[in-house]
């Protein structure tokens, strides 16, 4: 048992150390030496850099070695001049206008752009691209990243001495206003050894609004204190009776009217109404969350999205709410107009985050309340950011009179699961805590 024992931890042994080993190698293998040379080389990550190191070869061997080395010098020439020619006349020569076709969209949102094209050269232009108008960079770098750009789309063929129109499919993945820096039109054809680039100055731009999640729970902040804006009542389920509606999830059997159910053969609530009521406040937190630069990003998008989802909601239940966004309030104008500015603030975001503290989300969260609060963080109760694939959603109610959050107002939302019905699920526990209260 002991020999066992004694040959099992030299197995270890051994493999820790050759794993080991070939960290190093592989850390050896991969260092840059020579950090200082890299602009005076980086040329040769182009094919074409390796081109004309082989049209100089060839002439040396035609100099001092062969006669062949001339002709594969001339086939290796013609390949340059045409492969570098074409793709710069091309880009120089077509004049290009490229507008969307609706100014206004949401994240995931089909729609397409138009594209006109004037080719005025006598023969057909293939392998147009336009780069740079939906993509960004990751992480913080805002600079140009040249040939590491993914074209958002491409032209197969452009008639010669001809002016056409064409409908490109987009369906953006992230909020913002694009065109993000200038958009440029690119050609490599016909060989793809280079990559000729010319900005493109003719560009419509376009919002896209953060994704809307359908939340469908009924939202009950009556509050204690008059709103010191906004006259006439709101939806509540207590007060004067305003009509009748069709029947949400949540609704309270005691507000339904049998009588119209009846008749219409579909549940039928009454609606009622209350005095206008001190507004709300919505935060946001943008602080990252851990994980890599990709993983943050995607975090604090469905954060904006989570946030965009409870204005909407709100809106839809006409009650008034002040945005924040890292604790400074964000200017925006009541009803259904203030819905769609916050949409567009929520927009303007930056995709990635330097803030790396939570303090402040932590800070708001154990307050004394003096209006209803909804917090959207990445981190705790305690300020710690969260993983990646989870958002904090806290509801704070002033009636109760509660310093800290209760167990039964706040949830860490999983990404990875259905968002809406644990929205849902949140905004109901509060409004039977409110009825309790």
């Amino acid at each position: 048992m002991g020999n066992n024992q004694f040959h099992s931890s030299q197995r270890r042994d051994k493999a820790a150390s050759g794993a080991s080993l070939s960290g190093k190698t592989s850390s050896l293998l991969s260092r840059d030496f020579c950090p200082w040379a890299n602009k005076y080389v980086y040329w040769l990550k182009e094919p074409v850099g390796w081109f004309l190191v082989a049209t100089a070869v060839s002439i040396l061997v035609g100099i001092f070695l062969s006669p062949m080395g001339w002709t594969l010098a001339a086939g290796l020439s013609a390949i340059l001049i045409l492969g570098l020619g074409f793709p710069w006349l091309a880009t120089r020569t077509v004049i290009c206008d490229l507008r969307p076709i609706h100014d206004e969209l949401h994240e995931g949102d089909a729609s397409h752009l138009e594209l006109q094209v004037q080719n005025r050269l006598p023969i057909p232009i293939s392998g147009l691209m336009i780069e740079g108008f939906l993509s960004q960079p990751l992480g913080n770098n805002q600079f140009d990243t040249g040939d590491l750009q993914v074209p958002d789309v491409g032209l197969a063929r452009v008639p010669p001495l001809s002016r056409a129109t064409y409908r490109l499919p987009i369906c953006p993945q992230y909020r913002g206003r694009y065109p993000v820096q200038i958009p440029k039109i690119a050609c490599s054809f016909p060989f793809g050894i280079w990559t000729a680039r010319r900005a493109l100055h003719n560009v419509q731009p376009v919002i896209v609004r953060p994704m809307l999640i359908p939340i469908s729970a009924s939202v009950e902040f009556a509050g204690t204190h008059l709103a010191e804006v906004g006259t006439g009542q709101r939806a509540t389920t207590q007060g004067d009776f305003l009509g009748v509606r069709d029947f949400r999830r949540g609704d309270s059997l005691k507000t339904i009217h049998w009588v119209q159910s009846a008749r219409q053969d579909e549940l039928i609530v009454c609606e009622r109404g209350g005095p206008q009521q001190q507004a709300l406040e919505l935060h946001l937190f943008t602080h990252r969350c851990q994980g890599s630069a990709a993983e943050a990003r995607e975090n604090l998008a469905w954060r904006v999205r989570i946030a965009a989802s409870l204005i909407d909601l709100l809106v839809a239940r006409h009650l008034s709410f002040h945005l924040f966004v890292d604790g400074f309030r964000l200017a925006i104008p009541e009803g259904a107009a203030g819905g769609r500015r916050a949409w567009e603030l929520l927009a303007e975001i930056p995709l990635d985050t330097d803030v790396q503290q939570a303090s402040l989300s932590a800070a708001i969260l154990s307050t004394k309340l003096t209006a209803s609060r909804i917090v959207v963080a990445g981190s705790d109760l305690q300020g710690d950011p969260l993983a990646d694939h989870s958002v904090l959603v806290s509801v704070q109610h002033p009636s109760r009179n509660i310093r800290f959050v209760g167990e039964s107002q706040f949830r860490f939302v999983d990404l990875d699961a259905d968002i809406s019905h644990q929205l849902n699920d949140l905004l109901l526990e509060v409004a039977r805590d409110c009825q309790a209260a």
